[in-house]
């Protein structure tokens, strides 16, 4: 669903109010008041231009997407009921909607989606503008988000530009590297012995103990949205659960039994 705001002053709060569809039993429906449109904090410091929610249901992301295809501009993944937000920016906001639900690179972000569910977050777009003011227009929000309780941000740092929002200055560097670093000129305990004297030395290939042996146990895992895309292949059940951030044991339901994962994902074993 496309929530437009062009009629409403984006600082005053917006009374909405959402149902999700009336055939999902009665103990399970979900009635969100979206907190006067995304939480009363959120637009009182934040203008909203459009916002795209109930986003689990496979036909309002595709949506979203279409509308938002090659648009250039700034915006906030909003968790609905708190108002805790991400901040960016992209030339391709219909591509950056779909990064962030199947390929996100923000832990925090990728963890709450998988705690909460995507029903309880909105894409909200904040400003149009230019891909030359992308980083300016960036970090003006992210200023705004600076004014507001950590709790409330998904953002690691708060610096327009930087893939982790944050880089080392020479004089730090310096004093992790060379005779200044504490594992200088250390082995660690465990350590193989090196060369000659480490007992694989030279045996590669046919000379390898495990040539041309398969594991028994080795399983590719495969990770497919809902509308059977692949997203992302694993060579273990514990690397797919741990990107997933539950247990293995949690995981191998989820593959035996064939159920959608919270709504993002199907797994399928190869």
């Amino acid at each position: 669903m496309m929530i437009d705001t062009d009629d409403f002053s984006p600082h005053l709060m917006i009374n909405y109010v959402y149902h999700l569809e009336d055939e999902v039993p009665d103990n399970d429906k979900i009635t969100l008041f979206f907190k006067n449109f995304i939480m009363d904090i959120f637009t009182a410091t934040f203008p909203v231009l459009v916002a795209f929610d109930n986003l689990d249901m496979l036909e309002n992301l595709q949506s979203a997407k279409k509308v938002l295809n090659g648009q250039t501009g700034i915006y906030a993944f909003v968790h609905i009921p708190t108002g805790t937000s991400y901040i960016g920016s992209s030339i391709d906001l219909g591509g950056r909607i779909m990064d962030h639900i199947y390929h996100s690179s923000n832990p925090h972000l990728h963890n709450a989606i998988l705690k909460y569910g995507l029903s309880h977050y909105a894409f909200v777009i904040l400003e149009y503008c230019l891909s030359s003011d992308l980083l300016k227009r960036e970090q003006h929000f992210l200023d705004l988000l600076n004014n507001l309780s950590k709790e409330l941000c998904y953002n690691f740092l708060r610096t327009a530009g930087s893939p982790l929002g944050y880089k080392h200055t020479a004089k730090a560097l310096a004093l992790m590297s060379g005779a200044n670093n504490h594992m200088y000129g250390k082995a660690p305990a465990n350590a193989f012995p090196s060369g000659a004297l480490n007992p694989m030395f030279g045996r590669t290939g046919t000379l390898h103990p495990m040539y041309g042996i398969t594991p028994t146990n080795a399983m590719a895992i495969n990770v497919y949205s809902l509308d059977n895309v692949l997203v992302r292949s694993f060579t273990s059940q514990v690397d797919c659960a741990k990107w997933l951030n539950i247990s293995r044991g949690t995981f191998q339901k989820y593959l035996s039994s064939g159920k959608v994962f919270r709504n993002l994902y199907i797994f399928r074993a190869s």
